[in-house]
């Protein structure tokens, strides 16, 4: 009987449902054609609060937009990520992105329904943009993914572009006529 009440309880064990997040990595045109907007902006503002449901914190991140590449234009935009901290209570979701006041990115912004929009494939949709100490140029530095799949840390292939390269590229997917 004893045997019997372990092999049910252990069964049972793998009748329950396992979470996780899964994150598909797209191609950049992918990345162009899901996204609503695609901004270049400097984070203003970053506000952890719980969820309506009060089961997970996510963070309201606010934008000045200095450059419009795709979408309606607008001076300021705000968006979730999931994760941040509220209080003692800090909610850490990997793969999420994480900003600080100052920021530079290119953003591609996905919308679902009346909430306000998210980073299109989590991280995937944050390119990091920082100023060539030499030159001054804004360069857009490439994320640490290079195929679908592949990541590559270190590549010294991976090199930061200009903020002027990166939008022609999002332009040249948007009208292929160009």
């Amino acid at each position: 009987m004893r045997r019997f009440a372990l092999t049910l309880l252990f069964g049972c064990g793998w009748a329950l449902p396992v979470l996780a997040t899964t994150v598909v990595p797209l191609t950049f045109e992918q990345l162009v054609n899901e996204s609503v907007s695609v901004v270049y902006g400097r984070v203003t503002d970053v506000r952890s609060q719980w969820t309506d449901d009060r089961r997970f914190i996510e963070s309201v991140v606010s934008i000045d937009i200095l450059k419009g590449m795709k979408g309606g234009a607008r001076n300021t935009v705000s968006f979730t990520v999931p994760g941040g901290q509220v209080g003692r209570y800090l909610n850490v979701i990997p793969g999420a992105p994480v900003f600080t006041t100052g920021d530079l990115a290119v953003l591609f912004l996905t919308a679902h329904g009346p909430r306000l929009p998210v980073t299109t494939g989590l991280t995937q949709g944050v390119f990091r943009v920082q100023r060539d100490v030499r030159s001054g140029e804004m360069l857009v530095i490439p994320p640490v993914i290079d195929a679908p799949g592949r990541i590559v840390r270190g590549d010294v292939t991976r090199k930061p572009v200009s903020l002027a390269a990166f939008e022609s590229s999002v332009r040249a997917i948007m009208d292929p006529a160009r």
